[in-house]
């Protein structure tokens, strides 16, 4: 299986059309993931027809009021995902300890990291050509039964981090 993962656009409808057009044509995904900032967003993707899982990020009043979950979980290939957008408001240690992999924005940082046998994985921001000194990025998770590959890339297609991991009972880690 092949997730897109996008966040923190920001109403720049462009970047993100561009990075789930590439998505789609190079990476072949089969779902997309908005981690949030801005929830409806993803509305400018409906011709597309890819499945979506997205969460609301920390300014949409939604959000505040609590109609849309903050922290959601997915399934995939045995895999127990986490979305959220902002670790540090909406992660609590319980969604830590049932998540083999914890995707999150907010940070408008590009982060891959493997901690206590979790993935943490922030795909960084679509929200212009520069944000917080940092460039557009995007990511894709390849997952199946033997392993997990995790990768983020920039608006031109070549990959800025990536991560192989081995499942096992005890968690993730590296090959």
């Amino acid at each position: 299986m092949r997730i897109g993962i996008v966040s923190d656009t920001h109403r720049n409808v462009d970047l993100i059309e561009q990075a789930v057009d590439w998505l789609i044509r190079k990476q072949k995904i089969t779902m997309l993931y908005h981690l949030g900032d801005d929830y409806d967003d993803v509305s400018v993707l409906q011709e597309k027809y890819l499945e979506t899982v997205q969460v609301p990020g920390i300014y949409d009043e939604r959000y505040k009021n609590g109609t849309l979950p903050a922290v959601l979980t997915e399934m995939a290939c045995g895999c127990t995902i986490t979305l959220v957008h902002c670790l540090e408001k909406d992660l609590e240690r319980q969604n830590i300890d049932r998540s083999d992999i914890i995707l999150y924005g907010h940070t408008h940082r590009a982060e891959l990291k493997l901690d206590n046998g979790k993935l943490y994985m922030n795909p960084g921001h679509l929200k212009g050509p520069l944000d917080k000194n940092m460039p557009p990025s995007f990511g894709v998770l390849s997952i199946d039964d033997k392993g997990i590959h995790a990768a983020i890339f920039g608006m031109d297609g070549k990959p800025l981090h990536s991560m192989t991991l081995v499942r096992s009972e005890s968690g993730l880690y590296k090959t």
